[in-house]
């Protein structure tokens, strides 16, 4: 398929909006982290489906590097339904995500933290949905377009709340004012990534299989990426590889394909930079997305590492504009998705 240079699809006109509308939210999260902790709750665990469990790594990877307090875990709610977890108890918080707020899977695992005595959070749309009603807290966002980002805030910010209840955030209202500042830093990222997003859409516009490499909290975006942008909406062959077991069997194949690595600002970086300079020597069709390249306004410098997971999770949102684009590709189609039973 011939390059030509098509406009990318226009960032949605709630983009703003629905950022401000979800970091407003930053006090009903750290309200309920007061209260949950308060009451005992030591276990954390992070659960949804596709996107919204994806939306999971970077709060996962704040409380996990952050304190000896919490317990915390992510899986698919499918995993907490069939899998009965020894630890979901009195003591433990289940943050379930579903943008519909009726995902099957998700509903059900919050039906059954709360009857095992867990809080439940909900993260969803709107609040006339089966979850919202399910859970005791609701922390939405009111788009249908702008999904990627409010879900992967709002998960952040329960974890930084919970950190903040259990005393073990030295720099919090930093790190809540780098958290306020998203509504400004994300649109001007997104306005800065179109040199990448027409190199992808190049590479990947006919490509038969293209690689996606990231580490610690963006290997959810690299997932998210590689599944719910390229397979679901592009219908385009994807895989997404740890950029840490890229050198464990992965490298040996994926040099005869595109590849993309997602390089972030957290403690992961050295992992994603060791990739980078392998693909950079060895292969031909690659690209970086690392966020050190985007001005982020209003984020102060040191707390880059924990915004900079967000802006990944939104740039990788923001390149399937320009491969839809380029390839003529509705990406609201569906095969299966909504359409058969399943």
């Amino acid at each position: 398929m011939p390059f030509t240079a098509v406009e990318p699809i226009p960032l949605a006109a709630d983009l703003v909006s629905t950022l401000e509308h979800t970091v407003a939210q930053a006090e009903k999260a750290r309200a309920f982290a007061r209260e949950v902790v308060a009451e005992g709750v030591t276990k954390i665990f992070l659960i949804g489906c596709g996107g919204s469990f994806y939306s999971t790594f970077p709060a996962l990877d704040l409380i996990e590097t952050s304190t000896v307090e919490l317990v915390a875990a992510k899986m698919t709610s499918a995993e907490l339904i069939h899998r009965r977890l020894a630890g979901l108890d009195s003591t433990s918080l289940v943050v379930a995500s579903s943008h519909s707020g009726a995902t099957a899977e998700t509903l059900q695992a919050a039906q059954i933290a709360r009857k095992a005595g867990a809080r439940v959070a909900a993260i969803a749309r709107a609040g006339d949905s089966p979850l919202a009603e399910v859970a005791e807290v609701l922390f939405d966002y009111p788009s249908n377009v702008t999904v990627t980002e409010p879900k992967a805030i709002h998960f952040t910010q329960i974890a930084l709340a919970l950190l903040e209840a259990v005393g073990d955030v030295a720099d919090a209202d930093e790190r809540w004012q780098a958290i306020s500042a998203i509504p400004s830093a994300i649109p001007a990222a997104k306005a800065a990534v179109a040199d990448l997003g027409r190199s992808v859409a190049r590479r990947w516009s006919d490509a038969d299989l293209v690689y996606v490499l990231g580490a610690g909290p963006n290997f959810g975006a690299a997932n998210a990426l590689a599944a719910c942008y390229l397979q679901e909406m592009n219908w385009l062959h994807a895989s997404a590889v740890h950029a840490g077991d890229f050198f464990h069997g992965p490298f040996e194949m994926l040099g005869q394909r595109p590849v993309l690595v997602l390089v972030g600002e957290d403690q992961t970086r050295p992992i994603a930079e060791r990739a980078v300079t392998f693909v950079n020597r060895y292969y031909e069709d690659v690209d970086v997305l690392d966020s050190r390249d985007f001005a982020l306004p209003g984020v102060p410098d040191a707390q880059r590492g924990l915004i900079s997971p967000l802006v990944v999770a939104s740039l990788s949102r923001r390149l399937l504009d320009f491969v839809a684009a380029e390839r003529g590709h509705d990406t609201a189609a569906r095969r299966y998705m909504y359409r058969v039973d399943y």
